[in-house]
This record gives C-alpha cells, sequence and structure tokens, in this order.
C-alpha cells in the first residue's frame, strides 16, 4: 500500500452540506479500494476564472492509502459525479 494524496474541488451548488458532500467522496473512495486517513478543508477558493459557469468551489485534501491501481478506479468513480468539480492526485 502506497500513501497519496487527492486535492478534490466539490461543486457547492447542490443542496447537500459540505460534510454530507465529504461522507460521499470518502464513500467512492473507499469502493474503490482506498483507506481514507484523513480529510484537510482548504477553503472555499475563487477560480481565477469562471469554469463550467461555477467562479468558486470547495477545495478538500484527502490523504489516504492504496495499491496504484486504485487511483484509475478512484478517477473514473469521481469524474462522472458532477458534485466533483475538479481532481488531482499525486503519491506522497
Amino acid at each position: 500500500m502506497r500513501k497519496y494524496e487527492a486535492l478534490i474541488v466539490l461543486n457547492m451548488k447542490g443542496s447537500e452540506t459540505l460534510d454530507e458532500l465529504v461522507a460521499a467522496i470518502s464513500a467512492k473512495l473507499t469502493e474503490a479500494g482506498a483507506s481514507v486517513k484523513e480529510v484537510t478543508n482548504v477553503g472555499l477558493r475563487e477560480f481565477a476564472y469562471e469554469s463550467q459557469h461555477q467562479k468558486s468551489g470547495q477545495y478538500m485534501l484527502f490523504a489516504f492509502e492504496a495499491e496504484p491501481q486504485v487511483i484509475r478506479a478512484a478517477r473514473e468513480a469521481l469524474a462522472i459525479d458532477e458534485r466533483v468539480h475538479y481532481q488531482y492526485y499525486r503519491a506522497k
């Protein structure tokens, strides 16, 4: 198992609270095979330019452990979720 970090920008235009969104994203990461260790709220940040009709997004940093093939499964699972605006993964 390797350690990874995922920076995920959430779309806050829905009716869900931040805690509900974080729980849902954590659940999707766990379903893909990751073991989420820590979630850090980086804050609501304004984009440099409007992206997909959004002016800002909630930045969250997920620290987790997983096998390398899990990253692809997690990326694919979150790519089709409209609550996720952007995702970036890196090995720690």
